[in-house]
């Protein structure tokens, strides 16, 4: 039943909402689930009543006059159409760019644990060399390692450039397109549920060393290492996440459903909100761990950034 209002839906994508509008909305409606109803009833399997309903209900041309909205269809914004060749092949490269992506991310989020991994050997005396010369080197690591994430970043998001304009505008799926999707979606379920609950617990776990060692032994190095431990489960969290939502998120955004719903994409202050944020946050990371040089306690930053994002993303979505 889901279908067949999703569907509804899309037909009156570009539409202005007006109470005539509305009304001819829920009255095609109740007459699709009448028949829905009726052929299910009658033996027809899901999908055979479903493609039934489409194919009867499914031109809202044809249905206007009926409805008394012929000339509010005829003023109708023109929405693309995205063909089902399109989004079985956003889908693949979605999945093929994923795990390279989800490097990228993890050499960044890992481009400080050198540095804090020889400061930490260095206040145990496990290495005597001197600390300008450990600062040098870990921020050359550190820089290669950044470099090497964004060298991910821009080599292989190209692939994915000509599909931005599924995440930004308004689209319509036919029903074997939308079917295809939602069959992958299903299919890519149990992976994706695993990997979120897999990495949450990483997210959960990460705080143990930075609270257990600091306080069972009070030596000044094991904490600096203890946040290097730390920043390595959240690597390796976030790059199975990303490497495992990637077909997941792919569909969400054909279904335009979650942050891709057509609500969220007519929201332009919060597009706009969100870019900048990020812009913002990035800065005053760089900014303050290179002016302190204080790389040790910056990552810290990222997670507070995430926390208040989403508060602030909820208020801009209610402004919508």
């Amino acid at each position: 039943m889901n279908t067949i209002r999703n569907y509804l839906d899309n037909m009156f994508l570009g539409i202005p909402q007006t109470d005539d509008v509305i009304r001819a909305k829920m009255e095609l409606l109740a007459m699709m689930e009448d028949k829905y109803s009726e052929l299910k009833n009658a033996g027809k399997t899901e999908n055979e009543a479903i493609g039934i309903v489409i194919s009867e209900f499914g031109n809202l041309d044809e249905l206007a006059d009926t409805l008394g909205i012929k000339e509010v269809i005829e003023n109708k914004t023109d929405i693309s159409m995205v063909s089902y060749d399109e989004a079985m092949q956003y889908i693949e490269n979605s999945k093929s760019t994923a795990p390279k992506t989800a490097l990228g991310v993890l050499l960044c989020i890992l481009s400080p644990v050198t540095l804090l991994l020889l400061l930490g050997l260095s206040e145990l005396n496990l290495i005597t060399v001197k600390e300008e010369s450990l600062i040098a080197v870990s921020l050359a690591v550190l820089i290669c390692l950044v470099a090497a994430g964004v060298s991910h970043f821009i080599r292989f998001s190209s692939k994915l450039e000509r599909f931005e304009y599924l995440q930004e505008n308004v689209f319509e799926l036919d029903y074997k397109t939308e079917q295809a999707v939602r069959n992958i979606l299903e299919q890519d379920e149990q992976s994706y549920k695993s990997a979120v609950n897999i990495s949450v617990i990483g997210y959960i776990l990460c705080a143990l060393p930075v609270i257990i060692i600091p306080l069972m032994l009070e030596i000044e190095g094991l904490s600096v290492i203890s946040i290097a431990v730390t920043l390595i489960i959240v690597a390796f969290a976030t790059y199975n996440l990303i490497n495992k939502s990637a077909v997941h998120e792919a569909c969400n955004v054909l279904l335009q459903q979650g942050d891709y719903s057509i609500k969220s994409k007519s929201n332009k202050i919060s597009k706009t909100i969100s870019k900048v944020y990020w812009l913002v946050i990035v800065a005053i990371y760089l900014g303050y761990s290179f002016i302190t040089n204080n790389w040790t306690m910056s990552w810290i930053i990222w997670p507070i950034a995430g926390v208040l994002f989403a508060a602030i993303k909820a208020i801009t979505d209610g402004l919508s």
